[in-house]
């Protein structure tokens, strides 16, 4: 009879009760969110960028292209998108973590610097 390997769960956050856990977590699920607002947005029509522009998606730096294309988003569609990647974004995706859950909530020019 064969034999069934017992595998170790993957842990994605091994030390998520220290500082330096929290920092990982925190730069990941902004670093995920991040990715949300730039593919709810529309940037890449007004993207300085050929790539981006062929492909009809952000290729390039996405915290650039949302701190410049941000304040120029009219107030009901930052409202729309903002509903959008509360919901996952276009793809529908869940979080990753319970603190990247939580921190979809929040308002979207702490994500955008």
């Amino acid at each position: 009879m064969p034999r069934h390997r017992h595998r170790k769960k993957k842990v994605r956050y091994e030390d998520a009760g220290t500082e330096t856990g929290m920092v990982a977590q925190r730069t990941a699920a902004y670093r995920a969110i991040r990715a949300l607002y730039s593919e709810s947005l529309p940037l890449w029509p007004t993207c300085a960028r050929g790539f981006c522009r062929r492909n009809q998606a952000c290729g390039g730096d996405s915290n650039a292209c949302l701190t410049r294309a941000w304040p120029l988003t009219p107030p009901q569609v930052q409202k729309e998108t903002r509903a959008l990647v509360e919901d996952g974004g276009p793809r529908g995706l869940r979080p990753a973590t319970h603190r990247e859950a939580v921190m979809r909530g929040h308002a979207p020019p702490e994500f955008v610097r």
